[in-house]
């Protein structure tokens, strides 16, 4: 039987060892959480939610009643993720779903306002999602979100969900 010290001991180096086993999250190989103002409700893994795009669009896919051969993958992109998040904390901060921001602003305008210089942009919004596979389960299902998806326009992505509210955005330089 163990003795307080022991047991104290013990706990101590496997919280040690439990921290020293935790992957730093925000390099392109380590799924990293998008998360810009800080907010604890607008997380998104983005490692998975690129991978799951990156897949649909590396093998094809049919759009309603269009089919979409595969395209190259996209990247991700922290102002087009900004962009992404600040639509969502509006949407969600002020109880209302649509692509026109309260001030008139456009996705395209959103991701100008962002510091992104962009040449095609688009924008895929959901609400009531509660994870990364849901979502995209629902966007595919969209004809136009798929479509958005799939475009070989597009060469970069963000995305941010900020309590029920997701936020994707598309786009190229």
């Amino acid at each position: 039987m163990l003795d307080r010290r022991s047991w104290l001991l013990m706990i101590c180096c496997v919280s040690i060892s439990f921290l020293s086993c935790q992957k730093e999250t925000g390099s392109d190989d380590t799924p990293a959480v998008t998360n810009p103002a800080g907010n604890p409700s607008a997380t998104v893994n983005k490692g998975t939610l690129l991978q799951m795009v990156n897949n649909i669009r590396q093998t094809g896919c049919t759009c309603g009643s269009n089919v979409m051969p595969p395209v190259a993958a996209v990247t991700w992109q922290d102002q087009l993720a900004t962009a992404a998040f600040n639509h969502s904390n509006e949407m969600n901060s002020n109880n209302y779903f649509s692509h026109t921001g309260l001030n008139g602003s456009t996705g395209g305008e959103r991701i100008a306002a962002a510091g992104y210089a962009w040449k095609a942009y688009g924008e895929n919004i959901a609400k009531g999602y509660s994870n990364e596979q849901s979502v995209m389960d629902g966007w595919l299902k969209s004809e136009d979100h798929c479509k958005n998806i799939m475009s070989p326009l597009f060469q970069e992505m963000g995305v941010a969900k900020v309590g029920n509210y997701w936020t994707q955005e598309f786009a190229r330089r």
